[in-house]
């Protein structure tokens, strides 16, 4: 039967750990960086706040754009379906490109092509 249980290395320095039970190993390990590496750890921490900060950002972007919703209606519609299907008693996919035609016409009714 081995010594010690658990081992790990700290990553900045190489000093090696060995506990019984892994929380053990944890708060040494964890004791160790915050002592020896506190300013590598405060630049970890906000590199990982600005990597979240920034994903929310671009998560936001596709969500909010004005008319994402409108051009791409693959996801309007999917819980209600049902309900659509029976309220006007025809398939859900003819009932979309029905609606999606009217509001093409209404947009670009008043379009008409250049004469050549």
């Amino acid at each position: 039967m081995p010594k010690y249980e658990y081992h790990a290395t700290c990553s900045q320095c190489g000093k090696k750990f060995y506990a019984h039970t892994r929380k053990e190993l944890l708060e040494k390990l964890r004791k160790h960086i915050w002592r020896n590496h506190a300013d590598w750890m405060r630049k970890r921490i906000k590199a990982g706040l600005r990597k979240r900060k920034q994903a929310n950002a671009t998560q936001r972007i596709l969500i909010d754009s004005p008319g994402n919703s409108f051009w791409n209606p693959s996801w309007v519609g999917f819980a209600e379906r049902g309900l659509i299907e029976k309220v006007t008693g025809m398939p859900y996919e003819e009932v979309k490109s029905k609606v999606l035609d009217f509001f093409v016409q209404l947009l670009l009714g008043g379009v008409r092509k250049p004469k050549s």
